[in-house]
């Protein structure tokens, strides 16, 4: 397996596959310790009579002459910016995949164009930048921590259009730059819905993220975009730890049984334009400063917002009924005494000066 992961150890970027093993179990204990479309061009395929006429499309499943049996074969004979077509018909497709050519992977039809794991590794492994995976049902990685349905190491990357369910470490997990994870069903993996780890200016739009033990982590990871998102019954919606300059915008973020955006170590992150409805909590900042939380709903939660030895902004949130006066946000600073002394906490507050008057149509 191509060696894919970037760990920190002592402020030092390095690729080991053993510190990665290490690095699983920090995350681990860190979400422990929180309490856990295809392509618009029209194409037509014709099964009983298709050949490879096209030098740029190989073909996987059909019945014609020139059809791949497996996927990974097509892919060993593609060269860059060739497209691989899945067919349906011999649908599951039981292998695990590594995409390491710039190539579209496009299956005919998303509910019924399965790549199955069977419980090993990563289903899809991309390691070449630039691919496009697209109209596939994905799923059941290997147990190992960072097993995923799709787990990307590369940038450029599209992954749109797809149902992404029943992995191990993650639906899908982003090691590069510039990917792009846009309109697809991604449910019921075991710790993470998407997992950003030590990766920087991806994108995550349109996508149904639900029943996961936190439905986004973005992980030592800065300047990434989650917009127009539907996260739900998770146990937390959103994740941020050590990651800073991260936009959160315009998602729905609703039922998660615990904290629907936490922040931990994080600094300078918009939150803006989201509604966060029926949480335990609605949001939580632990040490992150500077962020901006503005024109959000929040409804129904239990309690709304909570912060910890932190200032942030708060700005014309609508805080579930309309408000004249300032909003104040309960929170807690701790101050460290000597030993053998115990440190002591102490009530704060910090203030929505403007809350909103009427909840924002988001």
């Amino acid at each position: 397996m191509v060696n894919k992961t970037l760990s920190i150890v002592g402020g030092i970027l390095t690729n080991n596959e053993s510190i990665k093993r290490t690095f699983t179990i920090g995350l681990i204990i860190l979400l422990i310790s929180f309490s856990i479309i295809p392509s618009t061009q029209a194409i037509v395929y014709i099964k009983s009579k298709n050949t490879i006429s096209n030098s740029n499309t190989l073909y996987v499943g059909g019945f014609g002459p020139g059809n791949y049996t497996y996927i990974q074969d097509a892919i060993n004979n593609a060269d860059n910016g060739d497209t691989v077509f899945v067919y349906d018909d011999r649908s599951p497709y039981h292998e695990n995949l590594i995409v390491n050519k710039s190539i579209n992977l496009i299956g005919e039809n998303r509910d019924t164009t399965f790549i199955d794991g069977l419980g090993f590794w990563d289903v899809v492994y991309i390691s070449a930048d630039w691919v496009k995976v697209s109209g596939f049902h994905i799923r059941f990685s290997g147990d190992m921590f960072f097993s995923s349905g799709i787990d990307i190491s590369s940038n450029y990357t599209s992954i749109n259009n797809n149902y992404i369910t029943s992995n191990r470490w993650a639906g899908i997990c982003i090691w590069g730059l510039n990917n792009t994870v846009k309109d697809n069903f991604i449910y019921s993996n075991f710790f993470y819905g998407i997992c950003i780890l030590v990766s920087n200016s991806n994108t995550i739009t349109g996508n149904n993220i639900s029943n996961h033990g936190c439905g986004i982590g973005i992980l030592i990871s800065n300047t990434n975009t989650i917009i127009n998102n539907n996260i739900s019954n998770n146990v937390y919606g959103i994740l941020l730890n050590e990651s800073s300059n991260n936009i959160i915008s315009y998602d729905n973020i609703l039922l998660n049984n615990n904290i629907g955006i936490i922040l931990k170590d994080s600094n300078s992150n918009s939150i803006t334009g989201n509604t966060i409805k029926n949480c335990e909590c609605g949001i939580e900042l632990s040490y992150s400063r500077n962020n901006i939380i503005q024109k959000n709903n929040f409804l129904e939660n239990k309690r709304h917002a909570f912060f910890e030895n932190c200032k942030n902004k708060w700005k014309n949130n609508y805080w579930n009924r309309p408000r004249l006066l300032p909003k104040p946000i309960i929170g807690a600073i701790s101050i460290n005494l000597p030993w053998p002394f115990q440190d002591i906490y102490i009530r704060w507050i910090n203030f929505d000066l403007r809350p909103a008057l009427r909840p924002y149509d988001i």
